[in-house]
């Protein structure tokens, strides 16, 4: 019998989609809900995105295309970085993937051992701790609290960083804060 790989028991189902998944059906037996669970956008993206679409299955070749993602799409990728000020970086420094669970999911399993520690600022988006749970790493959790703005402080990562310290999971704005 097929068994998964045990690291797999880690594994727990997503508490953001359970509420989703609530809300909706709340939602279809008539309950005036408001949900705070995922960002869902209330807006179709624009014209330009379908017409890019419908050109690229005009002039797909059928073949397969390298895994780090097109060339025209990491160019526009490294474009946007320049406008932003981030510069001297090449194809080789950049990626795709399907989401941002996704390439998280990549670099940490690339990056971590299973007993390294992962630094995590509270409040936090919850498939951290997902992806750390499953990929058997330890989470230290750096409270960031209304006291101090929902701010990570300097001192709070110095005093957390330890021998096993491989990653810091910080994002800006801050999900699910807000917080720049």
């Amino acid at each position: 019998m097929l068994t998964l790989a045990a690291r797999m028991s880690r594994a727990q189902p997503s508490a953001i989609m359970e509420i989703a998944m609530k809300a909706k059906r709340l939602a279809a037996q008539g309950r005036d809900i408001i949900s705070f669970s995922i960002g869902v956008p209330n807006f179709l993206p624009g014209p330009h995105v379908y017409e890019a679409a419908a050109a690229a299955l005009q002039h797909d070749s059928g073949q397969y295309g390298s895994n780090r993602g097109a060339d025209a799409l990491l160019d526009a990728y490294l474009t946007s970085l320049e406008r932003g000020g981030i510069s001297g970086y090449g194809r080789n420094h950049v990626a795709t993937g399907v989401g941002a669970k996704h390439i998280l999911f990549n670099l940490l399993y690339a990056m971590l051992d299973e007993g390294d520690e992962v630094l995590i600022p509270t409040p936090y988006w919850t498939s951290y701790v997902d992806i750390v749970d499953i990929l058997g790493a330890k989470k230290t959790f750096l409270p960031c609290s209304a006291e101090q703005d929902y701010k990570l402080r300097p001192e709070q990562i110095a005093a957390a960083v330890g021998p096993k310290t491989k990653a810091l999971l910080f994002n800006n704005p801050s999900n699910p804060t807000g917080m720049v």
